[in-house]
């Protein structure tokens, strides 16, 4: 049996990507933010254009020899206030490859990518409550259920990202809050 192999997308991929999304919407449309409709009659081009890895975007994918068999993508946060979280999504493995690794290898790979940024410190999903295959992937690569009660059957994950702190990063950083609370103005009243 070939190896797995897991790498980045690129815009030649557009079609076999294309195809394993829209199994996946048919498959498990509670688990996608989308429809199949919608998603089907999305232009080749466009599709071509989300594989265009970005400072904010990736998508990687796992390959049986030349077959596309599963696809996940990584989303940072453009937005400052929450630039140190990004969104694991669109996560999905072919059923003939399930229970082969290629899930794991996936999902591992997009965390290294992101343990690569700097400025991120956590990595989100949302999984289906009922969805155990996923739930014990997430749970074996360290991600934890977050605080809070599920919503329309969907669970939010989440890990922190581990960060060596230099000792004087960290003296930096506990000065500048101590001279920001310092400069506070409380308006009186």
């Amino acid at each position: 049996m070939p190896a797995i192999t897991v790498r980045l997308l690129t815009p030649d991929d557009a079609c076999a990507y294309r195809a394993l999304r829209l199994a996946g919407i048919a498959e498990l449309p509670a688990a996608f933010c989308t429809t199949h409709a919608a998603e089907s009659d999305l232009p080749l081009a466009q599709i071509a254009k989300r594989l265009r890895a970005t400072s904010h975007q990736i998508i990687f994918g796992a390959f049986n020899e030349k077959q596309l068999i599963a696809i996940a993508g990584l989303r940072r946060e453009p937005i400052a206030v929450v630039h140190d979280k990004a969104s694991l999504w669109g996560v999905y493995v072919a059923p003939q490859a399930r229970g082969r690794g290629a899930g794991r290898r996936l999902v591992q790979v997009a965390i290294a990518h992101a343990c690569a940024i700097p400025e991120l410190s956590h990595v989100r999903l949302a999984v289906a409550q009922d969805n155990h295959a996923a739930l014990t992937l997430y749970l074996g690569c360290g991600f934890t259920l977050a605080d809070g009660p599920a919503s329309d059957g969907m669970l939010q994950m989440q890990l922190l990202l581990s960060r060596p702190m230099r000792a004087s990063a960290s003296a930096s950083a506990e000065s500048n809050v101590f001279m920001k609370i310092n400069t506070l103005q409380i308006p009186a009243k």
